[in-house]
């Protein structure tokens, strides 16, 4: 452990690191590695067994519809007594025997044909029929057919199957089991389905009718001989024994599916292990031959780029470490240098460059801030002096007689003082004086032009509201609604209770607006933070009263009955 240790603390900080990351780098790579090739073989052998499980499922549907079609033929051969009557005369009379038989028959019932006309019409009618065995238990001679030899031949002893898929069916009589019909297909069907599904090598097949009759194997043509013949020996074995399946013995070595249907039919589908972890391998074997080289490749890399950088470093390092010194005469060569620590070698140099020339400017910074110290006071006294000039002309105006100059200069003294005050709030009594001299001023203006009547609940005078909240609703008159060519312009500002809310109601007789234009201002006025193109006031105050008053604000415009707009505000007060 302690040499581990000094492993990671010997040398510079890139040094360290560049064999920390090299650690890093190999443990993620060869994790990620082993991760991969875990989930990969998990994986296959998933595919392994839904290939069997595909493979049993894909013979079972095969022997399904084959079993439905040989139903068919047997009904169309042996499907009763004259039929089965029929077959009998043909496997023990002399052709011309038979011959007259049928002629007799036909001429009674216009049903009984020949059978080997029947048999030469079911090779006719399907394709995919190969072979026909008819065996009667009474009989010691039995009925063979081929596609190859359509007719057929009465031949003695224990039928020998050609190779083909065969369904086995028996022929009943009388409600006894009289013989069977193995009627065969061709292997080729089905054995390019279980072809196709041959993800690994080493799949086999067997169907198996009964306790040990075999009516159909299939061996994947690059399954391994010893694997082959290992298999068969354990089936034979077993079969022979107890008629059973060796599932079990199986399992150990092979990915193992089977499945027992109607009819004493049986499928068993087995696919080598070691087949499926050799496939794996080759999958797996370019990947980790390729993280090993990736690894290598970058370990080299690292190793010459940290170690070109590392001298840079110390490069650096020394020229910092003599500027602490005291030595501010110290310059680095950035021509050793490149990348980011050039340009910090070149800003640590144009930094030791400036050291004298800063100390100047904190200097000069030091007075420049006296010279704002005094502009402010300028500031502060500017002001009071125009406050001082507006009051002499208002008493000025005062001692003149001209009491109405006197009241405008008032006016308008008050509005700047207002516009000027840096407090952020106002009560709504305060809010709506300066509304009504922001509005007496323009009736001065205008003469007999413009009426007004501003009204407040008393017990709402003294609640605090943000500062320019009606005043701007008001500018927007005079900007857009007012007409002054008119003399009956009127405009009503009223703050009134209604239960726990404030409701300002700004009301003017002006132009109003477009119903399209109210539309789009209410449905904006719904979201914080919109923009009112063309209603910047309306745009503020909305705004920043939600700001204040949060939910329990709302805002809404209409047109009133006299066709001018009608601003009301809601809130909750506290």
């Amino acid at each position: 452990m302690n040499k581990f240790r000094i492993l990671f603390s010997k040398g510079t900080l890139l040094n360290r690191l560049l064999r920390k990351y090299a650690v890093i780098m190999i443990g993620v790579t060869m994790t990620a590695t082993v991760i991969f090739s875990i989930h990969t073989w998990e994986q296959n052998q998933k595919q392994a067994e839904n290939m069997t499980s595909d493979a049993v499922q894909s013979t079972s549907r095969m022997l399904n519809d084959k079993t439905t079609l040989s139903r068919i033929i047997k009904n169309q051969l042996v499907g009763n007594s004259e039929k089965i009557e029929n077959v009998t005369t043909y496997l023990t009379k002399p052709i011309d025997q038979y011959l007259m038989y049928v002629y007799e028959q036909q001429n009674s019932t216009d049903e009984l044909v020949s059978f080997p006309n029947q048999i030469k019409d079911l090779y006719a009618n399907y394709e995919e029929l190969s072979a026909i065995y008819i065996v009667l238990n009474q009989l010691p001679e039995y009925y063979e057919s081929s596609r190859e030899n359509k007719g057929g031949k009465i031949k003695k002893g224990t039928p020998k199957l050609l190779d083909a898929f065969y369904i086995k069916l028996p022929i009943t009589q009388g409600g006894a089991e009289s013989g069977s019909i193995f009627i065969g297909f061709q292997k080729k069907e089905l054995d390019m389905i279980l072809e196709n599904l041959t993800s690994f090598n080493g799949l086999s097949l067997y169907m198996i009718s009964g306790t040990t009759n075999r009516l159909y194997t299939f061996h994947d043509n690059k399954i391994a001989k010893e694997t082959f013949e290992r298999q068969e020996m354990i089936i034979t074995e077993s079969l022979k024994k107890n008629s059973q399946l060796p599932i079990d013995d199986l399992e150990k070595n092979n990915f193992v599916q089977h499945q027992e249907l109607s009819d004493d039919y049986r499928i068993l589908a087995v696919l080598d292990k070691k087949s499926v972890k050799i496939e794996t391998g080759k999958n797996l074997a370019p990947l980790i031959i390729g993280i090993i080289i990736l690894d290598n490749i970058l370990l080299i890399f690292l190793y010459k780029t940290f170690k070109r950088y590392s001298q840079q470093v110390s490069i650096v390092m020394q020229a910092m470490d003599q500027t602490a010194a005291g030595n501010l005469e110290t310059r680095i060569d950035i021509t050793n240098t490149e990348y980011e620590l050039k340009e910090l070698s070149i800003g640590i140099n144009e930094m030791l460059d400036s050291i004298n020339q800063f100390v100047e400017d904190i200097y000069k910074l030091e007075i420049k801030q006296q010279d704002a110290h005094m502009r402010a006071l300028q500031a502060q006294i500017n002001p009071h002096f125009l406050y001082n000039t507006l009051e002499y002309i208002r008493m000025y105006a005062i001692s003149e007689g001209s009491e109405e100059l006197a009241d405008v200069v008032y006016a308008f003294s008050a509005l700047l003082r207002n516009n000027t005050n840096q407090e952020k709030t106002i009560t709504l009594k305060e809010e709506l004086d300066f509304c009504e001299k922001y509005v007496y001023l323009y009736q001065m203006r205008y003469p007999n032009r413009v009426a007004y009547h501003f009204m407040i609940d008393p017990d709402l005078e003294k609640i605090e509201v943000p500062k320019f909240v009606i005043q701007p609703l008001v500018e927007n008159y005079f900007k857009h609604g007012i007409d002054f060519t008119r003399f009956d312009n009127a405009l009503s500002v009223k703050v009134l209770q209604e239960g726990k809310r404030v409701r300002i109601i700004i009301k003017d007789n002006g132009k109003g607006m477009t119903e399209k234009r109210l539309k789009q201002i209410e449905e904006k006025l719904s979201h914080p933070k919109v923009e009112l193109h063309g209603s910047i006031g309306l745009q503020n105050v909305n705004e920043r009263l939600r700001a204040s008053f949060g939910s329990s604000y709302y805002m809404s415009l209409e047109n009133n009955e006299t066709g001018g707009l009608t601003v009301s505000i809601t809130f909750k007060e506290g």
